[in-house]
């Protein structure tokens, strides 16, 4: 079976094939994100610096991997989703050379929004992809396959990075990266389909612009994009906070890494649960559960920490639990929001992203001032964040996505 269900489109590569090629470029901002965790305080310990200044290295690419977001959508929209992934795919090899060969803390900042600039191309446009082949329902689906076939490469990502980082110091973690792009880049020149039909790019830029507003104007949709920017920051503060935690708790980086993949494994499972069932059980109830779940499981693993329980099993364990919670809700979001623009995808997923990621960024250097020398403030975030998302089923309007006319 293919996925060319657009007509006059045409055909892509089979659905397997388009989804592992997708999934590979779609990890690239990730997988360069947890690769690069472990060794924040290896960084930090060579240059001297605080939580706080490390930090910019992750809040500075995630705000230019939101600038990218909003900007490559409506781009790919007028010129094609293929020639957008190539040139993202390219920038992203240039910033791994730049923290390949950083001398100072500066030069790394600079490398890090270079590269996110480069990934954040194959994150909003292959959910735009998936959005110009599918309908809704099955959209959901295949953004949730999308989403379990490229958590594999962030999954293992931290494990790998505190393995090299250990073994060949924080540098390797970027050569690592350099070789890892070039083969996706050459996979993608060789394979990657157009999937925007000739005449849908013939829109005028400033029409694509004018969608933003269009869409933004929607109460629906801007409601599934605060939520999945909500639920978003709970995941990255979390993740981005934990090194830390686990290392003036003793724990080394390659512990962190393995930790981690309970975190993964619960968003792989949530993910797959979407994949079999969205269609039988709906969804918004998918999301009403998925939200409600998150908080309850935040709830449970802030009792343990503030009860003085600060083994990593209380840690990740709940924390897996809240990335299953996850796993069920963020594909039907995101799915529900682009739903709501089927002639201007590009655009729908670049406002859904850039959310994600301006919550994700203004969340991570928020906590940053706070401790790390315990998980109590994480988690208090957590539980705080997830309570948010919960409160906005009942405050943000909700409507059944529809085609615009």
């Amino acid at each position: 079976m293919t996925g060319a269900e657009t007509a006059g489109a045409s055909p892509p590569l089979p659905d397997r094939l388009l989804i592992a090629l997708l999934a590979a470029i779609t990890a690239a901002g990730p997988v360069a994100m947890n690769i690069y965790l472990p060794a924040l305080p290896a960084v930090q310990a060579q240059f001297g610096t605080t939580v706080a200044e490390m930090n910019t290295t992750v809040s500075a690419a995630l705000v230019a991997f939101a600038a990218g977001i909003l900007l490559y959508g409506p781009v790919s929209d007028r010129f094609g989703r293929r020639p957008v992934i190539l040139l993202g795919m390219a920038v992203f090899a240039a910033g791994n050379l730049l923290c390949l060969l950083a001398p100072t803390l500066e030069a790394l900042l600079a490398g890090r929004v270079v590269q996110a600039l480069g990934t954040s191309a194959g994150t909003v446009v292959a959910r735009a992809m998936l959005g110009d082949l599918y309908p809704r329902e099955k959209l959901a689906r295949m953004l949730a396959l999308l989403t379990m076939v490229m958590v594999l490469g962030p999954t293992t990502a931290p494990l790998v990075g505190g393995v090299i980082t250990e073994a060949l110091g924080w540098k390797a973690v970027f050569a690592f990266l350099l070789l890892a792009n070039a083969a996706i880049l050459l996979a993608a020149w060789r394979f990657l389909p157009e999937t925007r039909q000739r005449a849908d790019r013939a829109v005028p830029v400033a029409r694509l612009v004018g969608a933003w507003a269009s869409m933004l104007r929607k109460g629906a949709f801007l409601g599934f994009s605060i939520q999945a920017g909500t639920i978003f920051a709970v995941f990255l503060t979390f993740i981005s906070l934990a090194p830390y935690v686990m290392a003036a708790l003793g724990h080394s980086a390659t512990e962190y890494g393995l930790w981690y993949l309970l975190v993964a494994i619960g968003y792989f499972v949530g993910n797959g649960y979407v994949a079999r069932h969205a269609a039988r059980v709906g969804l918004q109830k998918l999301i009403t559960v998925g939200t409600t779940l998150q908080l309850v499981c935040a709830l449970a693993g802030a009792g343990l920490v503030l009860a003085g329980f600060w083994h990593p099993a209380a840690v990740f364990v709940p924390m897996g639990l809240v990335g299953f919670a996850q796993g069920l809700c963020l594909p039907n979001i995101m799915a529900s929001a682009v739903a709501l623009a089927p002639r201007t995808a590009g655009a729908a997923s670049s406002i859904i992203g850039f959310t994600q990621q301006l919550f994700g960024a203004l969340a991570v250097q928020a906590m940053a001032v706070f401790p790390t020398d315990t998980p109590v403030p994480v988690y208090l975030f957590t539980v705080a964040a997830t309570a948010a998302a919960w409160l906005s089923l009942f405050i943000l309007p909700r409507a059944d996505a529809s085609a615009e006319s």
